[in-house]
């Protein structure tokens, strides 16, 4: 715990705001926190979506209990924990479990981030997929999201006017693949490159720019093998037909880099 805490503030650069007896809470932008630590085991992470209302709340649990996804309502002292007001906690077909929220907590006080990492907030995160086809279900007919781009089966998928949120990789087994926050600028990337080098910080893919999306970034490898990445400048995509690539490296990456150290993006040309 101590290390991975250590990890989120001194090299990713987040502000640590506390948190439970075995947790450890983390800012990025106003919210009172985004990301949180717990002790446990890769089976245990989950992820939130804010839901635009209250009136939804109940409609959402209906679309789920209707398309056979488990879903229950968190008690007390879950909502405590995620400081939110109510949550539904769901699994999509990979079993991933995905906490649907209402009226999540911000913070009064201005971020201030451990280092000048250029963190200008969360921009989205990359899901393992054991079941793409119900996956997609779930993310497109239970919550509404749509698909941009594929690269292969990998499949991104947007929530709001930014390419995408969340990307679906193929994968033998669930968890979270890849946490990603915005930086300023893409010389906040560059620099961030050379923060990891000097720190013997194993980058994983990059500086490169995403082909699908356009956004420039850098993948590196923190505690328990978790992917982080800083990026910068996502295209936004409105009235445009999803494009279908295929599986090769330029179609991950437009300048060439590639990443052979992550079974989910590697592929089989260079």
């Amino acid at each position: 715990m101590e290390e991975s805490a250590r990890f989120a503030s001194e090299i990713i650069g987040l502000e640590r705001v506390g948190g439970s007896d075995g947790e450890a809470a983390f800012r990025s932008d106003g919210m009172y926190h985004r990301i949180c630590l717990t002790d446990g085991t890769p089976e245990q992470q989950s992820i939130g979506l804010e839901l635009s209302d209250e009136a939804g709340f109940d409609a959402a649990k209906q679309a789920l209990a209707s398309a056979e996804f488990p879903v229950r309502e968190a008690d007390p002292d879950e909502c405590k924990r995620r400081h939110v007001r109510r949550a539904l906690i769901t699994q999509d077909g990979s079993g991933n479990e995905i906490d649907l929220v209402v009226r999540p907590a911000r913070s009064g006080r201005r971020y201030f981030p451990s280092r000048d990492a250029g963190i200008t907030g969360f921009q989205g995160l990359g899901l393992r997929s054991t079941s793409p086809d119900k996956d997609l279900r779930f993310w497109t007919e239970v919550l509404d999201a749509r698909v941009s781009d594929r690269v292969g089966d990998i499949t991104y998928l947007r929530i709001d006017e930014r390419h995408h949120r969340v990307v679906l990789y193929p994968s033998k087994r669930k968890g979270i693949l890849d946490i990603a926050l915005d930086v300023e600028s893409f010389d906040c990337v560059m620099q961030n490159s050379y923060f990891m080098k000097e720190r013997q910080i194993k980058v994983l893919q990059g500086p490169g720019r995403e082909t699908t999306s356009g956004q420039s970034f850098l993948r590196f490898q923190g505690p328990d093998n978790m992917m982080f990445s800083y990026v910068h400048g996502m295209e936004h995509v409105e009235g445009r037909r999803p494009r279908q690539f295929n599986l090769r490296n330029d179609s991950l990456c437009s300048w060439g880099s590639h990443c052979a150290d992550v079974p989910e993006l590697r592929t089989s040309t260079i």
